[in-house]
């Protein structure tokens, strides 16, 4: 009996390793980067021929970032090193024919595991969709700097990278200051305009990151004296939001300060299902033609508030 019971115990024992080591080869699966970083995203430009491929992110590493994609000798495929682990199914970016929003541009791009390749092809009434495929992308010392050349107020946070870099030292300059060496992602916070350059081998890039001035709002709302949100997009704008302007009792006037540029909105809650509009009046007592006016960097405006009907 005690034979039988022994032979059940192992037999348990090697059922518990097996259903273990399939679950821990699962998981392992489920958490692999569809994407790991220091790999490559490609795009192949034959139907398009875009003079210039831009790869535009808003995540892993880029904050809403136009970066130039490097063309692969006299190929059409363009390629970009991802600085980042990206998971499978990860919806975070597109291409673009130029660096501002003038040109055309493909739909939003998901990343999807053992896919690296993306091909846009167009049907007899000009539409366009991109088909994924692979291609062998061999290891290569690779460098990279996110977020990409940017504008910024206050100061910055930027992150270098170099990949594969095997006996190659991978060095950092900001500006003419001495390299640094790093072997892992490095960190550096700026407060003012500089260029960072990442080097390792003959792998190298340049980043530019320029130092502006915050945007000052002023605005008078009359006998009004509930919350005003400012809803501000474009301009330097990462993304698009409310932010609850300060109300000032003793002037009775609102401020709030903007790190950059953007254009404007002047609401009264920051739910677009719930706010109300506040038409934009000049000092002279003038309605603004343009209802969401653009503010630049380094502005100081006032504005006279009064609640849409």
């Amino acid at each position: 009996m005690k034979k039988v019971i022994s032979l059940l115990l192992t037999a348990l024992m090697a059922f518990s390793v097996l259903t273990v080591g399939a679950v821990s080869a699962s998981a392992a699966e489920e958490t692999a980067p569809a994407l790991a970083a220091g790999s490559h995203i490609f795009f192949d430009n034959t139907n398009t021929q875009w003079t210039d491929v831009y790869f535009y992110a808003w995540n892993y590493g880029y904050f809403g970032d136009s970066v130039p994609m490097n063309q692969i000798g006299d190929t059409a495929v363009y390629e970009i090193v991802v600085p980042q682990d990206v998971p499978n199914g990860a919806e975070y970016f597109l291409f673009k024919s130029a660096a501002d929003w003038s040109g055309q541009q493909t739909p939003n791009q998901t990343v999807e595991t053992g896919m690296n390749t993306y091909t846009p092809v167009f049907d007899e009434a000009g539409a366009m969709t991109v088909v994924k495929s692979n291609t062998i992308d061999a290891p290569t010392t690779e460098v990279a700097i996110t977020p990409y050349s940017k504008t910024f107020t206050g100061s910055i946070d930027v992150t270098v990278y170099a990949f594969n870099t095997g006996d190659t030292t991978a060095t950092y300059q900001i500006g003419d200051a001495e390299p640094v060496a790093f072997t892992e992602p490095t960190t550096i916070t700026l407060t003012s305009t500089a260029t960072v350059t990442v080097t390792a081998g003959t792998a190298t890039t340049s980043c530019t990151f320029t130092k502006i001035e915050d945007a000052v709002i002023t605005a008078d709302a009359g006998d009004y004296t509930g919350d005003i949100y400012v809803y501000t997009y474009g301009g330097d704008r990462v993304a698009p939001g409310f932010e609850k302007m300060t109300f000032d009792a003793a002037n009775n006037e609102y401020k709030y300060t903007i790190n950059g540029s953007a254009h404007v909105i002047f609401t009264t809650t920051n739910n677009w299902g719930t706010a109300k509009k506040f038409l934009i009046y000049d000092e002279d007592d003038v309605l603004l033609e343009d209802q969401e006016p653009f503010i630049a960097s380094g502005q100081a405006v006032t504005y006279f508030l009064e609640l849409s009907a």
